[in-house]
């Protein structure tokens, strides 16, 4: 089981599409410890992703739980492995360094040229001044960090130069969300201007693969890994969901991060446990697709049409929204265009990366050498 710990709500910057209601809860020393003995239930191994809020604020007690699941390591061979996302600020040369020590995968949020709209400090200021030495300082110590950013409707247009901004700066695994909150509308025109700027990134992705650069944009590879598994990628991935409840800063678990203090997703607590017949019946609910979604020719590729849950009242309900419904129809055939083109090529690079289940092994180990 892998567990996401917000071990605050407070952050030392002010998104504008964060989702997590900001306050001065924080995670207790006694209830990190309750959810990693929770996380290692019927598991020989767990995960801990560290979240907030700005997780950094809490980074004391980032090495107490370290320590404490090492000491449990060293007791039972218990394996534990380490996630952090943040958005940078407060990185430093000792925690790096702390982080490589345990191997712990560090993802940065960082929006590149719309992070001073976007992701500004508390003041109002922007915040990519301090960040562009931060990323250095990061890629030096962890080459294989995550870059991490959002788009919405208000910064569609800069889509590409994000993406490409964090290529340069030299991260190699490159996530770009899409903000949905009604607090960013998106209008048939905002939507074409999406459209645009993945073509855009199609036509980099294109090009940094036949000058066999290695690198992951998710938004791309996911949607091509969909083609190749079919109906397997959405059982995978409401697999994967299940194992990864998210425990907030009062020891409450919730059966996913979106859903952070939504009574209705509680799903148990770290000191009595998870309710497993309530935690099957959530995701039991969402393995079933709303009406339209059932006849869908992209039913099987899509992200939203088994993972569509929201609340109502006291109730769970399937939910995927126009903006999603059309987000998937647009990315899907430019994602296709990409993996046609470099097919078509008998790219190497592109064929051994999508193809071969031994790459992700072999490319590590070239990189190490």
């Amino acid at each position: 089981m892998q567990l996401t710990l917000h071990v605050t709500n407070q952050c030392n910057l002010n998104c504008k599409y964060c989702f997590v209601k900001r306050g001065p809860e924080r995670m207790s020393r006694e209830i990190a410890f309750a959810a990693v003995k929770l996380g290692m239930e019927n598991t020989n191994t767990s995960g801990l992703l560290f979240y907030g809020g700005e997780p950094l604020l809490e980074k004391e007690l980032i090495y107490d739980v370290v320590d404490y699941a090492k000491s449990i390591s060293t007791k039972t061979g218990h394996n534990f492995y380490y996630k952090i996302t943040t958005n940078g600020v407060l990185l430093d040369e000792e925690f790096l360094k702390f982080a490589n020590d345990v191997n712990m995968a560090i993802g940065l949020s960082c929006d590149g040229p719309a992070q001073d709209y976007c992701r500004s400090s508390i003041d109002g200021t922007g915040s990519l001044a301090v960040l562009e030495e931060k990323i250095s300082l990061l890629l030096a110590h962890h080459p294989f960090a995550m870059g991490l950013s959002v788009v919405d409707s208000a910064t569609v247009d800069r889509a590409s130069e994000i993406v490409e901004y964090l290529f340069k700066k030299g991260f190699r695994y490159i996530h770009m969300g899409v903000n949905y909150s009604k607090t960013a509308p998106w209008t048939e025109e905002r939507l074409l201007a999406l459209e645009m700027e993945y073509k855009k990134i199609a036509e980099m992705y294109i090009n940094w693969t036949r000058r066999e650069d290695k690198f992951y944009f998710s938004s791309f590879d996911m949607k091509i890994l969909s083609h190749l598994k079919g109906e397997k990628y959405n059982i995978d991935r409401s697999r994967m969901n299940m194992n990864q409840p998210s425990v907030a800063p009062d020891g409450i678990i919730y059966a996913m991060s979106k859903h952070l203090n939504n009574p209705v997703f509680a799903i148990g607590d770290v000191v009595s446990g998870i309710n497993k017949k309530k935690h099957k019946a959530i995701y039991k609910k969402g393995a079933i697709p709303t009406e339209p979604c059932r006849s869908c020719a992209i039913k099987s590729r899509c992200n939203y049409a088994y993972d569509n849950l929201a609340s109502s009242g006291l109730d769970i309900i399937n939910d995927v929204t126009p903006v999603q419904c059309v987000h998937e129809r647009l990315i899907t055939p430019i994602a296709d265009y990409v993996a046609q083109t470099l097919f078509k090529e008998q790219n190497a690079m592109f064929t051994q990366k999508h193809y071969n289940d031994l790459y992700p092994f072999m490319s590590l180990l070239e990189d190490i050498d």
